[in-house]
């Protein structure tokens, strides 16, 4: 009785082999058929022949349902594909150049779309960037941005207070500074978005009358202090996002730039900072940043030299390389 047992399962088992085999054959079948269509042209006769020797072997296996023969068939037909036919006719010029495209095309996507890089050239951002440091900005979070237009679709999020964002100027400068390069790319921090009423008093910022809270964190300490001012640092929170900014020692009163304080954002514009309050040219200066112009929002620190250090074993700073922006 067991053995009746066992028989009947040892002939399950085998039906099931045998299936699968043949649905495996029959898949690579379709692909020699396809791959033949393209690649005959470049075989020689006696290649072409034994291609399709191959091919009828399996399919005359398969017909006559023999399991070790499915499986030897097919297995020749694999190697004759791996060996001759894996390239579709394409010579190694051919493919090299299409990888190459390809990788290419992805890059400029990735690029336009997703990702992009900007290097940090002033200290206007200091504690948080320093000069030399590589950014990566996310130009999805605001929507993606049409190439060579400023036409915005798919916003995931909106620019909000705290925010680190990447833009070039707009072309109306109601101040009377003198503007940097319109073309230029700036990084600045958002203190103000469309609506909100922003006020400078000494060292407070004041956003729809709440003062944005800052705690004194004692002498700012940076690496290449020989060349900066001594500075105040203060940590400061906005939105729920806490940073550090610093301030000239001995000014107790920020800058208010050329702007008219209190005043209003208007609608499709944010008013930016740096976190170097006292050392960098901003919305205080020239005015309110049209929406449109901002590219994306800082987030990683993909790379960081310290170019003016002269010992060379310390010019790059290990300790910030990948590390996240806030």
């Amino acid at each position: 009785m067991f053995r009746g047992v066992s028989d009947v399962f040892a002939m399950i088992i085998n039906w099931i082999r045998k299936k699968l085999a043949i649905r495996s054959s029959k898949k690579l079948l379709r692909t020699a058929r396809t791959i033949m269509r393209k690649k005959k042209k470049f075989l020689t006769s006696r290649e072409a022949d034994y291609a399709e020797a191959r091919i009828s072997a399996c399919e005359d296996a398969i017909e006559r349902g023999s399991l070790q023969e499915i499986r030897v068939s097919k297995k020749a037909l694999g190697i004759f594909l791996q060996d001759n036919l894996k390239s579709y006719g394409k010579s190694s010029l051919r493919q090299n150049t299409e990888a190459i495209v390809i990788a290419v095309a992805l890059a400029f996507a990735i690029r336009a779309f997703v990702f992009q890089p900007f290097k940090i050239p002033s200290g206007s951002m200091l504690p948080t960037l320093l000069v030399g440091d590589h950014i990566l900005i996310n130009k999805f979070v605001y929507g993606t941005r049409i190439p060579f237009t400023d036409k915005i679709f798919f916003p995931f999020s909106k620019i909000d207070r705290g925010d680190i964002v990447v833009f070039k100027l707009g072309a109306d400068n109601t101040t009377g500074f003198t503007m940097p390069a319109k073309e230029a790319f700036y990084v600045k921090r958002t203190v103000g978005i469309a609506g909100d009423e922003i006020d400078i008093r000494g060292r407070d910022i004041i956003v729809n009358g709440r003062t944005v809270t800052q705690v004194y964190a004692g002498d700012y300490e940076h690496p290449d202090q020989k060349f900066y001012t001594a500075a105040d640092r203060y940590e400061q929170s906005l939105s729920g996002k806490n940073f550090g900014v610093i301030y000239k020692t001995g000014n107790n009163s920020t800058t208010s730039g050329r702007m008219s304080f209190p005043l209003v954002v208007p609608k499709d514009r944010i008013f930016v900072m740096g976190d170097n309050r006292d050392n960098s040219y901003d919305s205080r200066f020239w005015g309110f940043v049209p929406v449109e112009n901002v590219y994306g929002k800082a987030f990683m620190i993909h790379w960081s030299w310290n170019l003016s250090n002269p010992d060379y074993g310390h010019k790059i700073r290990w300790h910030r390389i990948f590390s996240a922006i806030e």
